[in-house]
Parts: C-alpha cells; structure tokens; sequence
C-alpha cells in the first residue's frame, strides 16, 4: 500500500501545475483568483497594440530619469465604534493615518526620506457629525492623543470605518507628492492604486492582483512574461477616471527559476492617468522595465518580494513605528470611553 500512496502522490505532482505562494499568510496573497473575474470596469486593449502575440517582450533602450520617489502610506482603525443617541446606529471609528516619501537620487545613489505629520481622525457613518477629541493618558503622562473630526459620510455600515481611514491617507499621500516638482527627470511611484485625487503625474503600483482586466487572449501573456518584460498599454475606464495601465514581471530570472515559484508570480500592475499622452505613458512603461526589478525586494529580506520594493519596504516599517503602538492606543481609547459612558 506503501508504494501505492508514493506512486498516486508523484502522479499527483506531476499532473496539478501548484506552486509555491511565498507570500508569508500574515500578508494579504498577491493573488486573490476568487476575485479576478469581478472587474467591471471598461477595457480597451488595443491601445498600443492590436495583437498582443505580436508584441515585441524585449526591453528597449531609454534614458531612465535621475530622481525617483516612492510614496507610501499606511492607516489603522484605533477603534472600532457603533451606537448613537435613541434608536439610531452610527459606524464609525478612531484612525490613525501616516504618509511619507522615500526620495531616491540615481545620480549620486543616495536617499532621503520625508514624512507627513502623523494625523488621528474621528469619523461617524449616517451623517453623524463628530467632534475633535483629545485623549489624555490614564497614568498621568502629559502625552495627548489629539484626534481631529472629518466630514461625516452619508452611507451607515461597517465599511464607512476603513473609508475613513482610507480618504485620509490618500490625502496626506496627495500633499508629499504635491511637494516635488514633477518633470522630465524625475518618476513619481505611489504604492497602490491611484485616486481620483493622485496628480496626473504619478505612477500607480499595484503588487496585488484583486481583479481581471484582461480576456483570455490577452491574460495568456502574463502567464510568457520573464522578470523585466511589460505588456501593451491598455486603458481602463471606470466611473471616476481614465487610466493607461500594464502588468510587468518583477524579480529577477534566477528567483524566478530556481525557487519554484508559479509563473504569475512577481507579476505587478502599473498604471497612469489618461490626461498624460499616451506617448509619454510608453516611455515610462518602458523604463518601468528596468527600474521595477531594480528596486524589487529580495526573499531573503521581505516575504513579500519581489513585488513590494525595497523603499516601500523601509518605509511602511518607519512608517508604522511614527503610528505609536496600537495595543496601547487601542487600551486609552477604550479607558476614555468607558470612563466617558460613551458620550463625547
């Protein structure tokens, strides 16, 4: 019976394409298939080439610009919030959100970070104005936590807690960038989808794939790519903007190869605003060619390589250390609101 089982589990390695997900399962997978059929957006695939079988993979020779900026954010629910006056129920939550840059300068291979100054925000669901609220620290210590009221949102349900939070961070991404000039010489990366709120010239980096953009035709390129190959251009059309946008193969070939990964494994998103010609938006697909792989992480340093780049890396840890530590933060707020009855 022994040889048996041995002989069913080769047969049954050797017939099922599975592959290693390096993805540590602390981290959100790369790869979410349940979702990738669920994209409603409109497509349009023809943009820069009508025959995507034809679409020449070898990387062409460009000038790659000298000063490249990651720009990252991260946000926390505080506390997770229900209730309101008489019968009625509003969600709502205390956040933290934290933004900041890593401004790398190819020309002298140096870099600098900088950081928006960490926000705390109070926000209600079902039109429920808060109020700015400042929490002392129940043993005395003369460290406040001040966290500052938004606009209230007009949908009541769980969701409004995480659209607080999340409007806030895309603000504060928005002001970093909005603090460098963009020109010619200078790529400006935002970790994460773009907004309708993200500056025409900022590059989107999306390293987890939540949606299918493309038909089969087309999404069996993805499955050829080798580390440092893009497909066409193609634009995505939704209800609030119009975006130019690739996937590229990140890592490198020797990773790729020699650790048994799945071949959509390193693949990343990128995107582009519509308002920048298309022109312009080839010459950054192509030098996104070469700079993606070179900033990917490594295995060995992050368990989210090669998709999440090294600056991002450095500055999502800096990042959640300027946001105090949420165990404790968690405790004064629920300390405030039990010694509070609720009421603010």
């Amino acid at each position: 019976m022994l040889g048996g089982d041995i002989t069913l589990s080769t047969e049954f390695w050797c017939h099922h394409n599975f592959r290693l997900e390096p993805w540590g399962s602390d981290y959100q997978p790369p790869i979410e298939i349940d979702e990738l059929s669920q994209s409603t957006s409109e497509v349009d695939a023809t943009v820069e080439a009508s025959q995507w079988s034809l679409f020449s993979r070898h990387r062409p020779r460009v000038d790659l610009p000298g000063r490249i900026i990651f720009i990252d954010g991260r946000r926390r629910i505080d506390a997770a919030l229900v209730g309101g006056s008489g019968n009625v129920v509003n969600y709502g939550a205390f956040g933290t959100v934290a933004a900041g840059a890593v401004i790398v300068d190819r020309s002298e291979c140096k870099a600098v970070c900088v950081f928006a100054p960490i926000r705390r925000v109070l926000g209600f669901g079902g039109n429920q104005e808060a109020p700015q609220t400042t929490i002392g620290c129940p043993l005395g210590s003369q460290e406040e936590l001040l966290y500052h009221a938004v606009a209230p949102h007009e949908s009541n349900n769980p969701d409004v807690r995480r659209n607080i939070v999340m409007k806030e961070m895309f603000q504060a991404e928005v002001n970093i960038a909005r603090q460098f000039s963009s020109d010619d010489d200078t790529l400006v990366v935002r970790d994460g989808p773009l907004s309708y709120r993200s500056l025409p010239s900022t590059l989107g980096y999306i390293k987890t794939m939540h949606r299918n953009y493309l038909c089969t035709t087309h999404a069996d390129l993805l499955w050829e790519l080798e580390p440092g190959q893009r497909t066409p251009i193609f634009q995505i059309q939704d209800q609030q903007q119009y975006l130019w946008s690739w996937y590229l193969k990140s890592g490198s070939t020797k990773a790729s190869h020699s650790f048994g990964y799945h071949d959509l494994h390193g693949i990343v998103r990128l995107e582009l605003s519509c308002e920048m010609p298309l022109e312009t938006a080839q010459k950054i697909a192509d030098q996104t060619t070469y700079l993606i792989p070179e900033y990917s992480s490594h295995p060995y340093k992050d368990p989210r390589a090669p998709q999440n780049l090294t600056p991002v890396g450095a500055l999502e840890r800096e990042l959640g250390r300027r946001m105090g530590n949420a165990s404790l933060i968690r405790r004064r707020v629920q300390h405030f609101l039990a010694n509070s009855g609720g009421k603010m």
